[in-house]
């Protein structure tokens, strides 16, 4: 059991009272509690200011309601992994002797704010995130906590364990929350770095990510795509999403990016044509050299302009009229609710606008040199970009070896 003793360590006049908190044997904390005190008013026997006056005894009332405010602390922490160091220790003193002032950056939505304003590369997607973790902090306050702002220093293991359970009951995945946990620990990394004090657990505070099985890999094969080109559509919606779907099985875009593309991004480079457009997510700029079929559907007029949820929608309904049935596993919506539920399920009903980019990459594999598909979708790194398509270090080795065959020749006839 943690015990508390006060002791001094000087014989000055003005000495500092310590606190020595013993949680086992080993483990020994000791720290300044903030008051001081002449050594003549203090009885060493009983660790403690001698009774003689008023000042003398309201320094004892307050080491009194110190030590249970540490004991308090203790227990709370102690069933939550917490690491008790000298740090934590000093910590509740601070707090107990309200020496922590608040200032802008320690309310956790100021500093999400602040975060991004003065972010470096921040991508549309990171400030959409960082939006609707601000909106969460803040609906927890008004519903939860009755209007009490959170505090950087409030981000402790609880914080989490609390996060979590949160949005797993809106049915939301383990890496949809490791994404947030991501977000929420730079934010307060930022903030650390700006001198706004952090709670002792944060450390402690990792990043989650689900561990599973792999998804089949969903694509559009070469054949499915001639399936749906010659499929009869008699809706003018329908018409319309094919011509997104072909295009994006044909450039390799991600659907914010497909579906934004217009007159003004097809241009002329050295007598071929190309799309060139700056992505959203990496605010790269690339240009997509059109191949004849994505050329025929641009000659043809552009597709008219389309939100996602109707191209996801008019996608999957193109995709049963072409029959592309084929059974995959996959995750859809059962009687719309929010949860994704996997199974085997037709192709069509499980196509969605990332099976564009995805159906590009896969495709295309082995006939264009790797690291040239991989500036067209901006994957980072090969090994990424091969988890993507669902290939391996071994797949690469094979189609590195193909090459090294059709390199033999020449290396032949130049000996």
């Amino acid at each position: 059991m943690a015990t508390i003793k006060y002791l001094l360590q000087s014989k000055n006049d003005n000495s500092n009272i310590y606190v020595r908190y013993s949680i086992n044997r080993t483990l020994v904390l000791k720290r300044k509690t903030g008051f001081v005190i002449n050594p003549k008013d203090w009885s060493e026997d009983k660790a403690q200011p001698i009774q003689r006056n008023e000042d003398l005894k309201a320094i004892k009332s307050k080491l009194d309601k110190l030590a249970v405010f540490i004991n308090d602390a203790y227990n709370n922490a102690i069933s939550k992994g917490i690491v008790f160091t000298g740090d934590w220790l000093q910590h509740q003193i601070d707090l107990f002797n309200n020496k922590i002032v608040v200032v802008d950056l320690d309310v956790l939505s100021n500093s999400i704010d602040a975060y991004i304003n003065n972010g470096d590369n921040l991508t549309s997607g990171s400030i959409k995130n960082l939006d609707n973790l601000k909106k969460f902090i803040v609906n927890y306050e008004t519903d939860v906590l009755k209007g009490k702002q959170i505090l950087i220093r409030d981000i402790d293991l609880n914080f989490i364990d609390v996060f979590k359970k949160y949005h797993k009951s809106k049915g939301r995945s383990i890496n949809y929350i490791g994404t947030y946990i991501s977000l929420l620990r730079a934010v307060v990394n930022k903030a650390s770095l700006n001198g706004i004090p952090t709670h002792p657990q944060f450390k402690q505070i990792k990043a989650i990510k689900e561990v599973k099985e792999p998804d089949q890999i969903i694509i559009l094969t070469e054949a499915e795509q001639e399936l749906i080109k010659n499929a009869t559509l008699l809706r003018e919606a329908h018409i319309n999403a094919r011509k997104w779907l072909l295009l994006g099985c044909l450039i390799g875009q991600r659907a914010g990016d497909l579906l934004n593309i217009t007159d003004k991004n097809i241009k002329g480079l050295n007598g071929m044509s190309i799309i060139e457009l700056k992505q959203q997510k990496t605010g790269k700029l690339v240009a997509i050299p059109l191949l004849p079929e994505a050329l025929e559907i641009v000659e043809s007029g552009l597709p008219y302009k389309i939100n996602l949820e109707h191209f996801n929608k008019y996608s999957k309904e193109v995709c049963e009229i072409a029959k592309i049935n084929t059974k995959v596993k996959g995750k859809m919506r059962i009687d719309d609710k929010r949860t994704l539920t996997a199974g085997y399920y037709e192709k069509w009903k499980v196509i969605s606008s990332h099976v564009c980019r995805r159906s590009f990459a896969t495709n295309f594999y082995g006939r264009i040199p790797t690291s040239v598909l991989m500036n067209i979708t901006a994957h980072g790194t090969e090994a990424v970009f091969l988890n993507y398509i669902g290939k391996t270090t071994y797949d690469n080795a094979y189609q590195m070896l193909e090459y090294f065959n059709k390199l033999k020749p020449l290396a032949e006839n130049s000996n």
